[in-house]
Protein backbone atom coordinates (compact mmCIF):
# COMPACT_ATOMS: atom_id res chain seq x y z
CA UNK A 1 0.00 0.00 0.00
CA UNK A 2 2.62 2.35 0.99
CA UNK A 3 5.15 1.20 -2.26
CA UNK A 4 1.84 2.46 -4.41
CA UNK A 5 1.64 5.93 -2.80
CA UNK A 6 5.42 6.49 -3.51
CA UNK A 7 4.97 5.70 -7.06
CA UNK A 8 1.78 7.48 -7.52
CA UNK A 9 3.65 10.51 -5.92
CA UNK A 10 6.93 10.60 -8.13
CA UNK A 11 4.61 10.51 -11.55
CA UNK A 12 2.69 13.28 -10.06
CA UNK A 13 6.22 15.29 -9.75
CA UNK A 14 7.49 14.34 -13.16
CA UNK A 15 4.47 15.54 -14.26
CA UNK A 16 5.32 19.29 -12.74
CA UNK A 17 6.60 21.98 -15.41
CA UNK A 18 10.54 22.40 -14.93
CA UNK A 19 11.83 25.39 -13.23
CA UNK A 20 14.95 26.87 -14.64
CA UNK A 21 16.94 29.44 -13.12
CA UNK A 22 18.82 31.77 -16.32
CA UNK A 23 21.19 33.81 -13.60
CA UNK A 24 24.91 33.12 -13.41
CA UNK A 25 25.96 31.03 -10.43
CA UNK A 26 28.83 33.90 -10.38
CA UNK A 27 25.61 36.77 -9.86
CA UNK A 28 24.06 34.35 -7.55
CA UNK A 29 26.75 33.75 -5.00
CA UNK A 30 27.13 37.48 -5.48
CA UNK A 31 23.66 38.36 -3.90
CA UNK A 32 23.79 35.59 -0.98
CA UNK A 33 27.53 36.59 0.13
CA UNK A 34 26.40 39.76 2.05
CA UNK A 35 23.86 38.22 3.96
CA UNK A 36 26.28 35.46 5.48
CA UNK A 37 28.56 37.95 6.45
CA UNK A 38 25.55 40.41 8.08
CA UNK A 39 24.19 36.79 10.09
CA UNK A 40 25.25 36.69 13.90
CA UNK A 41 27.37 33.96 14.99
CA UNK A 42 27.04 31.81 18.15
CA UNK A 43 29.34 31.99 20.70
CA UNK A 44 31.40 29.04 21.40
CA UNK A 45 32.65 31.17 24.81
CA UNK A 46 29.34 31.02 26.34
CA UNK A 47 28.34 27.57 25.88
CA UNK A 48 32.01 26.44 27.71
CA UNK A 49 31.71 28.93 30.45
CA UNK A 50 28.30 27.38 31.24
CA UNK A 51 29.91 24.09 31.29
CA UNK A 52 32.32 25.19 33.73
CA UNK A 53 29.64 26.98 36.07
CA UNK A 54 27.55 23.49 36.14
CA UNK A 55 30.87 21.57 37.00
CA UNK A 56 31.22 23.63 39.86
CA UNK A 57 27.97 23.51 40.94
CA UNK A 58 27.99 20.25 40.41
CA UNK A 59 31.45 19.72 42.83
CA UNK A 60 29.59 21.75 45.77
CA UNK A 61 26.12 19.91 45.64
CA UNK A 62 27.39 16.28 45.61
CA UNK A 63 29.62 16.26 49.34
CA UNK A 64 25.85 18.03 50.78
CA UNK A 65 23.95 15.59 48.90
CA UNK A 66 25.63 12.34 50.73
CA UNK A 67 25.83 14.42 53.80
CA UNK A 68 22.37 14.58 54.02
CA UNK A 69 22.14 10.71 52.92
CA UNK A 70 24.43 9.99 55.66
CA UNK A 71 22.51 12.31 58.06
CA UNK A 72 19.05 10.69 57.12
CA UNK A 73 20.37 7.31 57.70
CA UNK A 74 21.78 7.92 61.07
CA UNK A 75 17.97 8.42 62.30
CA UNK A 76 17.52 5.58 62.70
CA UNK A 77 15.79 3.55 65.65
CA UNK A 78 13.64 5.57 68.10
CA UNK A 79 14.65 9.05 66.67
CA UNK A 80 13.68 7.46 62.86
CA UNK A 81 9.56 8.24 64.00
CA UNK A 82 10.51 11.84 64.57
CA UNK A 83 13.17 12.32 62.02
CA UNK A 84 9.77 11.27 59.45
CA UNK A 85 6.86 13.42 61.85
CA UNK A 86 9.60 16.61 61.04
CA UNK A 87 9.85 15.59 58.23
CA UNK A 88 6.42 15.40 56.78
CA UNK A 89 5.94 18.93 58.62
CA UNK A 90 8.37 20.76 56.64
CA UNK A 91 7.28 19.32 53.72
CA UNK A 92 3.87 20.35 54.38
CA UNK A 93 4.96 23.84 55.42
CA UNK A 94 7.05 23.76 52.15
CA UNK A 95 4.14 22.86 49.86
CA UNK A 96 1.55 25.14 51.05
CA UNK A 97 3.91 27.81 52.40
CA UNK A 98 3.09 30.03 48.94
CA UNK A 99 -0.72 29.41 49.23
CA UNK A 100 -1.12 29.65 53.53
CA UNK A 101 1.55 32.54 54.24
CA UNK A 102 -1.26 34.87 55.55
CA UNK A 103 -2.56 31.67 57.52
CA UNK A 104 0.98 30.84 58.76
CA UNK A 105 1.12 35.12 59.75
CA UNK A 106 -2.00 34.43 61.78
CA UNK A 107 -0.54 31.86 63.30
CA UNK A 108 2.68 32.71 64.55
CA UNK A 109 1.12 35.84 66.00
CA UNK A 110 -1.55 33.54 68.23
CA UNK A 111 1.14 31.92 68.96
CA UNK A 112 3.04 34.77 69.87
CA UNK A 113 0.32 35.84 71.45
CA UNK A 114 -0.50 33.31 73.89
CA UNK A 115 3.25 33.09 74.79
CA UNK A 116 3.28 36.94 75.75
CA UNK A 117 -0.32 36.16 77.53
CA UNK A 118 1.69 32.93 79.51
CA UNK A 119 4.66 35.31 80.66
CA UNK A 120 1.91 37.83 81.67
CA UNK A 121 0.33 35.63 83.93
CA UNK A 122 3.23 34.63 85.38
CA UNK A 123 4.28 37.82 86.08
CA UNK A 124 1.01 38.65 87.77
CA UNK A 125 1.39 34.84 89.45
CA UNK A 126 4.90 36.15 90.86
CA UNK A 127 3.61 39.37 91.57
CA UNK A 128 0.73 38.00 93.86
CA UNK A 129 3.51 35.91 95.67
CA UNK A 130 5.80 39.02 96.77
CA UNK A 131 2.54 40.83 98.08
CA UNK A 132 1.22 38.05 99.87
CA UNK A 133 5.02 37.78 101.03
CA UNK A 134 5.13 41.55 101.74
CA UNK A 135 1.52 41.51 103.53
CA UNK A 136 3.20 38.39 105.75
CA UNK A 137 6.10 40.66 106.60
CA UNK A 138 4.18 43.37 107.52
CA UNK A 139 1.73 41.85 109.87
CA UNK A 140 4.97 40.06 111.61
CA UNK A 141 4.05 37.56 113.98
CA UNK A 142 3.99 39.24 117.84
CA UNK A 143 3.64 38.18 121.53
CA UNK A 144 2.44 41.71 122.43
CA UNK A 145 -0.48 43.93 121.21
CA UNK A 146 1.63 46.57 119.56
CA UNK A 147 -1.08 48.78 119.25
CA UNK A 148 -5.21 49.01 118.65
CA UNK A 149 -7.97 50.88 117.20
CA UNK A 150 -8.91 53.23 120.21
CA UNK A 151 -12.32 54.39 117.97
CA UNK A 152 -13.37 50.96 117.35
CA UNK A 153 -11.72 48.38 119.52
CA UNK A 154 -11.01 47.78 122.98
CA UNK A 155 -7.51 45.94 123.95
CA UNK A 156 -8.94 44.20 127.22
CA UNK A 157 -6.29 43.14 129.59
CA UNK A 158 -7.49 39.87 131.90
CA UNK A 159 -5.17 39.33 134.68
CA UNK A 160 -4.82 35.16 135.34
CA UNK A 161 -2.92 32.83 137.62
CA UNK A 162 -0.66 30.29 136.01
CA UNK A 163 -0.85 26.80 136.82
CA UNK A 164 2.75 25.96 136.81
CA UNK A 165 4.39 28.87 137.83
CA UNK A 166 5.76 29.95 141.63
CA UNK A 167 8.29 31.30 143.82
CA UNK A 168 9.31 30.54 146.96
CA UNK A 169 9.00 33.85 148.21
CA UNK A 170 6.15 35.48 146.64
CA UNK A 171 3.78 32.58 145.61
CA UNK A 172 2.50 32.13 142.12
CA UNK A 173 2.55 34.34 139.28
CA UNK A 174 0.20 36.52 137.16
CA UNK A 175 0.20 37.96 133.84
CA UNK A 176 -2.30 39.78 131.51
CA UNK A 177 -3.80 37.91 128.44
CA UNK A 178 -4.98 40.54 125.93
CA UNK A 179 -8.14 40.22 123.79
CA UNK A 180 -9.01 42.71 121.05
CA UNK A 181 -12.81 43.62 121.91
CA UNK A 182 -14.92 45.54 119.02
CA UNK A 183 -16.30 48.56 120.69
CA UNK A 184 -20.14 49.02 120.64
CA UNK A 185 -21.19 52.39 120.23
CA UNK A 186 -21.82 53.30 124.23
CA UNK A 187 -19.47 50.73 125.56
CA UNK A 188 -16.96 51.22 128.12
CA UNK A 189 -14.09 48.73 128.42
CA UNK A 190 -15.61 47.47 131.48
CA UNK A 191 -18.67 46.40 128.64
CA UNK A 192 -15.84 45.01 126.87
CA UNK A 193 -14.56 42.88 129.73
CA UNK A 194 -17.48 41.92 131.07
CA UNK A 195 -18.34 40.51 127.71
CA UNK A 196 -15.04 38.33 127.40
CA UNK A 197 -14.07 37.21 130.33
CA UNK A 198 -16.12 34.13 130.99
CA UNK A 199 -15.48 32.62 127.44
CA UNK A 200 -11.96 31.96 127.28
CA UNK A 201 -10.27 29.09 127.65
CA UNK A 202 -7.91 29.76 130.21
CA UNK A 203 -6.59 25.86 130.53
CA UNK A 204 -5.46 25.84 127.57
CA UNK A 205 -3.01 28.42 128.07
CA UNK A 206 -1.77 27.02 131.30
CA UNK A 207 -3.59 29.68 133.63
CA UNK A 208 -6.56 29.09 135.46
CA UNK A 209 -9.91 31.82 135.34
CA UNK A 210 -9.51 34.69 137.27
CA UNK A 211 -11.06 35.19 140.56
CA UNK A 212 -13.51 38.04 139.32
CA UNK A 213 -15.13 35.16 138.34
CA UNK A 214 -16.54 34.35 140.94
CA UNK A 215 -19.48 35.80 140.99
CA UNK A 216 -17.80 39.25 140.97
CA UNK A 217 -19.87 41.87 139.42
CA UNK A 218 -17.87 44.33 137.52
CA UNK A 219 -19.65 48.21 136.39
CA UNK A 220 -17.91 51.47 136.00
CA UNK A 221 -18.85 54.25 138.44
CA UNK A 222 -18.50 57.65 138.91
CA UNK A 223 -17.68 58.49 142.73
CA UNK A 224 -16.61 62.77 142.06
CA UNK A 225 -13.22 61.56 141.26
CA UNK A 226 -11.37 62.90 138.19
CA UNK A 227 -12.86 59.95 136.39
CA UNK A 228 -14.59 56.88 136.16
CA UNK A 229 -13.49 53.82 138.41
CA UNK A 230 -14.47 50.09 137.97
CA UNK A 231 -16.47 49.06 141.42
CA UNK A 232 -16.73 45.27 142.26
CA UNK A 233 -19.19 43.92 143.70
CA UNK A 234 -18.10 40.83 145.79
CA UNK A 235 -21.61 40.26 147.71
CA UNK A 236 -21.65 36.97 145.81
CA UNK A 237 -17.63 35.93 145.92
CA UNK A 238 -16.80 33.69 148.22
CA UNK A 239 -14.49 35.75 150.05
CA UNK A 240 -12.60 33.60 152.31
CA UNK A 241 -9.36 33.64 150.55
CA UNK A 242 -5.67 32.04 151.59
CA UNK A 243 -2.60 34.32 151.54
CA UNK A 244 -1.44 32.65 148.77
CA UNK A 245 -4.95 33.57 146.90
CA UNK A 246 -4.97 36.94 148.63
CA UNK A 247 -1.60 38.00 147.05
CA UNK A 248 -2.56 36.76 143.75
CA UNK A 249 -6.28 38.25 143.86
CA UNK A 250 -4.58 41.61 143.99
CA UNK A 251 -2.38 41.00 140.77
CA UNK A 252 -4.62 39.81 138.67
CA UNK A 253 -6.79 43.23 139.83
CA UNK A 254 -3.38 45.59 138.41
CA UNK A 255 -3.12 43.32 135.62
CA UNK A 256 -6.42 43.57 134.78
CA UNK A 257 -7.44 47.49 135.24
CA UNK A 258 -4.13 49.04 135.52
CA UNK A 259 -4.00 50.03 131.79
CA UNK A 260 -7.12 52.20 131.66
CA UNK A 261 -7.39 53.25 135.32
CA UNK A 262 -5.99 54.60 138.40
CA UNK A 263 -8.05 53.14 141.09
CA UNK A 264 -10.87 50.52 141.42
CA UNK A 265 -13.27 50.60 144.33
CA UNK A 266 -15.11 47.24 145.81
CA UNK A 267 -18.66 47.12 146.93
CA UNK A 268 -20.31 44.61 149.31
CA UNK A 269 -24.35 45.46 149.87
CA UNK A 270 -23.99 48.73 148.39
CA UNK A 271 -21.36 49.85 150.87
CA UNK A 272 -17.85 50.49 149.90
CA UNK A 273 -16.99 50.74 153.27
CA UNK A 274 -15.70 47.62 155.39
CA UNK A 275 -15.49 45.16 152.76
CA UNK A 276 -13.44 42.24 153.52
CA UNK A 277 -11.48 40.03 151.44
CA UNK A 278 -9.85 37.70 152.71
CA UNK A 279 -6.85 38.92 154.76
CA UNK A 280 -7.50 42.66 153.86
CA UNK A 281 -10.44 45.50 154.76
CA UNK A 282 -11.31 48.06 152.23
CA UNK A 283 -13.07 51.28 152.60
CA UNK A 284 -12.29 53.16 149.58
CA UNK A 285 -11.23 53.68 146.39
CA UNK A 286 -7.80 51.74 145.85
CA UNK A 287 -5.06 53.14 143.70
CA UNK A 288 -3.30 50.78 140.73
CA UNK A 289 0.17 50.43 140.51
CA UNK A 290 1.89 51.17 137.43
CA UNK A 291 5.76 51.41 136.40
CA UNK A 292 6.66 48.65 138.35
CA UNK A 293 10.10 47.91 137.02
CA UNK A 294 10.19 44.39 136.52
CA UNK A 295 11.57 41.57 134.63
CA UNK A 296 9.91 39.20 131.87
CA UNK A 297 10.55 35.56 131.73
CA UNK A 298 8.37 33.10 129.35
CA UNK A 299 5.85 30.74 130.55
CA UNK A 300 5.17 27.84 128.03
CA UNK A 301 2.88 25.27 129.64
CA UNK A 302 -0.02 25.84 127.15
CA UNK A 303 -0.73 26.22 123.53
CA UNK A 304 1.23 29.79 123.11
CA UNK A 305 4.16 30.81 125.23
CA UNK A 306 3.33 33.70 127.77
CA UNK A 307 5.34 37.20 128.90
CA UNK A 308 5.13 36.75 132.56
CA UNK A 309 6.44 39.27 134.90
CA UNK A 310 8.73 38.66 137.66
CA UNK A 311 7.95 39.41 141.38
CA UNK A 312 11.59 41.71 141.77
CA UNK A 313 11.59 45.17 141.11
CA UNK A 314 14.59 46.84 139.54
CA UNK A 315 16.48 50.38 139.58
CA UNK A 316 18.05 50.22 136.22
CA UNK A 317 16.61 48.28 133.36
CA UNK A 318 20.27 46.84 132.67
CA UNK A 319 19.60 44.46 135.69
CA UNK A 320 16.28 43.69 134.65
CA UNK A 321 17.47 42.89 131.25
CA UNK A 322 20.42 40.60 133.14
CA UNK A 323 18.11 38.79 135.37
CA UNK A 324 15.64 37.91 132.50
CA UNK A 325 18.89 36.00 130.68
CA UNK A 326 18.32 33.12 133.81
CA UNK A 327 15.43 31.36 135.10
CA UNK A 328 14.47 33.07 138.62
CA UNK A 329 14.65 31.22 141.54
CA UNK A 330 11.15 28.99 142.03
CA UNK A 331 9.67 25.46 143.04
CA UNK A 332 10.66 22.02 141.34
CA UNK A 333 7.25 22.15 139.58
CA UNK A 334 7.34 25.59 138.42
CA UNK A 335 7.90 25.86 134.67
CA UNK A 336 9.58 29.91 134.38
CA UNK A 337 11.98 30.14 131.86
CA UNK A 338 14.61 32.96 130.89
CA UNK A 339 12.97 35.19 127.91
CA UNK A 340 16.62 35.96 126.91
CA UNK A 341 18.39 33.54 125.44
CA UNK A 342 22.27 33.07 125.27
CA UNK A 343 21.92 33.90 121.34
CA UNK A 344 21.17 37.09 121.65
CA UNK A 345 23.70 39.40 123.96
CA UNK A 346 23.04 42.54 125.21
CA UNK A 347 26.07 44.83 124.82
CA UNK A 348 25.11 48.00 126.60
CA UNK A 349 21.91 50.69 126.61
CA UNK A 350 21.72 54.29 126.54
CA UNK A 351 19.04 56.97 127.52
CA UNK A 352 18.44 59.14 124.96
CA UNK A 353 15.42 61.70 123.63
CA UNK A 354 15.28 63.27 127.07
CA UNK A 355 15.28 59.93 128.84
CA UNK A 356 12.20 58.55 127.20
CA UNK A 357 13.89 55.82 124.64
CA UNK A 358 16.38 53.30 125.67
CA UNK A 359 19.23 52.00 122.60
CA UNK A 360 19.78 48.64 123.41
CA UNK A 361 23.10 47.44 121.40
CA UNK A 362 22.93 43.83 120.48
CA UNK A 363 26.39 42.30 120.53
CA UNK A 364 27.81 41.65 116.37
CA UNK A 365 27.97 37.83 117.92
CA UNK A 366 23.90 37.77 118.64
CA UNK A 367 22.30 34.98 116.67
CA UNK A 368 18.81 37.51 115.46
CA UNK A 369 16.82 35.08 113.32
CA UNK A 370 13.12 35.91 112.64
CA UNK A 371 12.11 33.24 114.78
CA UNK A 372 9.61 32.86 117.87
CA UNK A 373 12.48 32.90 119.94
CA UNK A 374 14.07 36.02 118.89
CA UNK A 375 11.28 37.93 118.57
CA UNK A 376 10.28 36.97 121.83
CA UNK A 377 13.59 38.05 123.37
CA UNK A 378 13.24 41.69 121.42
CA UNK A 379 9.37 41.75 122.54
CA UNK A 380 10.52 40.82 126.51
CA UNK A 381 12.72 43.81 126.25
CA UNK A 382 10.28 45.76 125.09
CA UNK A 383 7.84 45.26 127.79
CA UNK A 384 10.53 46.34 130.72
CA UNK A 385 11.05 49.60 128.77
CA UNK A 386 7.36 49.85 129.56
CA UNK A 387 7.66 48.85 132.59
CA UNK A 388 10.30 51.59 133.28
CA UNK A 389 8.14 54.62 131.57
CA UNK A 390 9.85 55.11 128.32
CA UNK A 391 8.07 55.25 125.32
CA UNK A 392 10.25 53.49 122.47
CA UNK A 393 13.01 51.38 122.00
CA UNK A 394 15.81 51.33 119.64
CA UNK A 395 17.88 47.57 118.58
CA UNK A 396 21.18 48.59 117.37
CA UNK A 397 22.96 45.76 115.53
CA UNK A 398 25.26 44.99 112.78
CA UNK A 399 22.66 43.98 111.21
CA UNK A 400 19.40 45.38 109.32
CA UNK A 401 15.69 44.10 108.63
CA UNK A 402 12.68 43.43 110.19
CA UNK A 403 12.59 40.65 113.52
CA UNK A 404 8.30 39.89 113.83
CA UNK A 405 7.41 43.65 114.06
CA UNK A 406 9.92 45.06 115.02
CA UNK A 407 12.60 46.99 112.59
CA UNK A 408 16.35 46.89 113.49
CA UNK A 409 17.92 50.42 113.99
CA UNK A 410 14.55 52.08 114.50
CA UNK A 411 12.77 53.63 117.27
CA UNK A 412 9.82 51.51 117.84
CA UNK A 413 6.94 52.04 120.66
CA UNK A 414 6.89 49.96 123.75
CA UNK A 415 3.87 47.97 123.42
CA UNK A 416 0.04 48.22 124.74
CA UNK A 417 0.06 44.91 126.49
CA UNK A 418 1.30 41.34 126.18
CA UNK A 419 0.02 37.89 125.52
CA UNK A 420 -2.50 38.62 122.45
CA UNK A 421 -4.75 35.75 122.24
CA UNK A 422 -7.42 34.80 119.64
CA UNK A 423 -10.81 35.03 120.29
CA UNK A 424 -14.49 34.92 118.70
CA UNK A 425 -17.45 35.23 120.04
Amino acid sequence: MRHNDEDQLEKLLRQMPKIKDDRDPKQIYKEIQPKLSNSPRRSKIVPAFALVAALVLFVLVTPMFVNNMQFDMSLSGSDANSSSEESMDIATMNADENSDDSAADTSREALKEEKESSLQVEGEEESSDFAAAEISTAEGKSFVTPSYNVASEYAVTIGVSLMEADNFDHGGSTTPLTVIVPRGENDTYVDALNKVRGNIAYDELGAVPPLINDNVKVSEGDIGLASPMPILDVTDMAKGLSTYQDILFTRELSDTFSTNYTYILFSENGSTKGVEIGNNVYDGPIELQTKNKRAYFKYHSGSLPLLVPGHERYTSIGDALTAMTSAPEQADTSKLEPSIPATVKVEKLALENDNEVVRIKLADSSVLENNDETIFALEAMMMVAKEFGLRGVIFESSQNGTIGTITLNEEVSVPYSPNPIPYSE
